[in-house]
């Protein structure tokens, strides 16, 4: 998986990228490094105040790099402003399965209340040789016109509002747009966590890695869905039908065992409750058989199903709430 982090000056890009490289020990590539390191070492004429022209010099190698990366199945988080908002263009549909891209954009509001405080986080993980050059009406004008090239371009975006709180857990809606990020996590969780309860034959019927986004786009729509992010990437995800059964329900292959499946579906209950609904149920793997026993989830009949002429099987489960 490759991450791609991009926004404007001191939206805390370097930040988040260390947090990742942290929590999930994904390294990361420095665009600003990349820049300076070719600069430095007399490789081109520009200079760092050449910033249109740095983007397309820059991305030409960076999009190289991260291809290379997908190539060799390794992870790889990439941060910087020189980041092309048509990147997609450069990569294919299987690559772009695996590219996940997050833009940070403050909110107007929280620039003007909180101009000095970002000019003093600016140090947090670089050392700037002189900020004295950032203005509020520059750093004003170059978040609005991300957003905007955001939206038309049709990228995924975290506005900075009221706090800065891009990596706190958030259990939220699904929305149009997710259903990338939630195709990939569904592929790389069934190929990796349940693995020991599936032959491969049995995975690669389950999770082709082949997925109709406006099919599951309109699935989503038509449950209730709810999805747990974290820095920008997509912990974990569900949605239950209105008859209150759970449908779906994948967390992150590397945070299992974290609490994120069972938030999610004690949220998905919660919303079902309000409706009246009192029955729950859910066609469980034989690897989260031992979840929902534990969620309170019994009377497990086997059950099988035929998905590309493979059979699988599962549990059928239910749980009565009083």
């Amino acid at each position: 998986m490759v991450i791609l982090i991009t926004g404007a000056t001191h939206t805390g890009k370097t930040v988040l990228a260390q947090t990742l490289l942290e929590r999930y020990h994904y390294p990361y590539l420095s665009i600003d490094h990349l820049k300076m390191g070719l600069i430095r070492s007399g490789q081109t004429a520009l200079t760092p105040c050449d910033d249109a022209q740095l983007t397309p010099y820059l991305w030409n190698i960076v999009k190289e790099m991260i291809k290379t990366a997908l190539e060799n199945e390794q992870n790889l988080i990439v941060e910087g402003c020189y980041i092309p908002f048509d990147w997609k263009k450069d990569f294919d549909e299987r690559q772009l399965r695996q590219i996940h891209y997050l833009c940070l954009i403050m909110s107007e509001e929280y620039i003007r209340q909180n101009f000095s405080q970002i000019r003093t986080w600016a140090n947090r993980i670089e050392k700037r040789l002189d900020d004295s050059g950032l203005s509020q009406k520059a750093l004003l004008l170059e978040n609005r016109h991300n957003q905007a090239m955001c939206e038309k371009y049709g990228l995924p975006f975290h506005r900075i509002e009221e706090e800065y709180a891009v990596c706190r857990r958030l259990l939220r809606d699904y929305k149009a747009g997710d259903g990338r990020a939630l195709a990939q996590l569904f592929y790389e969780t069934v190929h990796t966590v349940n693995a020991q309860d599936y032959t491969k034959e049995q995975l690669k019927a389950w999770a082709t890695g082949r997925v109709d986004l406006a099919d599951w786009n309109r699935r989503f729509q038509e449950s209730d869905t709810v999805v747990v992010q974290e820095c920008g990437i997509v912990l974990g995800f569900g949605n239950m039908q209105q008859d209150g059964c759970l449908d779906m329900l994948y967390v992150h292959k590397d945070r299992q065992g974290q609490g994120i499946g069972a938030q999610i579906v004690q949220a998905l209950e919660t919303r079902a409750l309000s409706r009246g609904v009192r029955r729950f149920s859910v066609y469980a793997s034989m690897t989260a058989r031992p979840f929902f026993e534990r969620l309170g989830y019994g009377a497990a009949v086997k059950n099988s199903v035929v998905r590309g002429g493979v059979t699988l099987e599962n549990w059928r489960m239910e749980k009565q709430v009083e």
